[in-house]
């Protein structure tokens, strides 16, 4: 009986596994459909949408194959706080901490997400990883500065734009920690459907003042329409489904040491679908990152989720 526990414990961590590389590779790309729709819309504008058209998409799906779960009276004050944190803040925070610093200095600040994230575990859980799992996490955040990083680079120092991408770390941590306490309460489906229609509601206000304007002068053509759907569908729909799936059975902590890897797919996507060179210091850090990643998922085999 032990053993077809072990077994099945390691066939859901497998299973975690491919669907992290999925969900990271859909955040990879979703950078490149992000630029095409930033000639034609703004963020405000990009956000809404996608969150709209991934609501009705989810929706669909879940009452199709019956995944579609009600709200429980004593959770719904995680739920609002999961939207709260992400989509909300953490797109708000991380657009203009850009906007004042650059995107290659973002990158780095974001890539402390998941060394952040276990202490926040420790605090609130009482779990931790191991010293080898933090030590990959810190190999792959050394990968992340080296990939975005080169002399060509240049960074703009601001404080304001510091404080603001703290403020996306935060709200990345904080929606990790979040899930954790609903994540086993409900299906993956039912909590990314919730969490995209209650983030609707809070960028409803920013949508109708920063963006109506700009919808209604757009031109819908095939591009647009096709990076708005993938957007959507894969990167906020099947993404985070396959992200909380893995919350479950991994812990927050090794499933935010994945988010370390969508530089990487950006990387190969940037490459494959707008010609952009992969230099060797690129090649290198991708290189660390994984090799940070593959010690930051090693595991005894009775040690409990982080």
């Amino acid at each position: 009986m032990e053993k077809i526990k072990i077994k099945n414990m390691q066939s859901e961590k497998i299973k975690s596994w491919i669907f992290l590389t999925l969900a990271m590779s859909f955040w990879g790309m979703s950078f490149i459909w992000t630029g095409i729709l930033l000639k034609h819309l703004t963020p405000v504008s990009i956000i809404t949408l996608r969150l709209v058209l991934s609501s009705l998409f989810l929706l669909v799906f879940s009452l199709i194959f019956r995944k579609f779960e009600a709200i429980k009276k004593q959770d719904l004050k995680y739920f609002i706080l999961l939207a709260f944190f992400q989509p909300f803040i953490y797109f708000i925070f991380e657009g203009y901490g850009i906007k004042n610093t650059s995107a290659s200095f973002a990158a780095i600040i974001i890539s402390t997400i998941p060394l952040f994230t276990p202490l926040g575990v420790r605090l609130f859980y009482k779990n931790q990883l191991s010293v080898l799992n933090f030590v990959g996490l810190i190999i792959s955040f050394v990968g992340v500065a080296l990939i975005v990083l080169n002399k060509s680079v240049q960074i703009k120092i601001s404080i304001t734009g510091i404080l603001l991408l703290f403020g996306a770390v935060f709200s990345g941590v904080a929606y990790f920690l979040t899930l954790k306490k609903i994540v086993d309460n409900y299906n993956s489906v039912s909590i990314a459907t919730w969490q995209n229609i209650i983030g609707i509601i809070y960028f409803i206000p920013l949508f109708f003042y920063l963006g109506f304007d700009d919808i209604t002068k757009v031109s819908f053509t095939g591009q647009v329409l096709n990076s708005l759907l993938a957007l959507s569908i894969l990167a906020s729909s099947l993404a985070f489904i396959f992200n909380t799936y893995s919350v479950r059975v991994l812990g927050p902590s090794k499933t935010a040491a994945f988010t370390n890897s969508v530089p990487v797919f950006t990387v190969i996507f940037a490459y494959y679908f707008l010609n952009e060179p992969v230099s060797f210091h690129k090649i290198a850090g991708m290189t660390i990152v994984i090799t940070g990643l593959m010690l930051s998922q090693y595991s005894k085999k009775k040690e409990k989720n982080n």
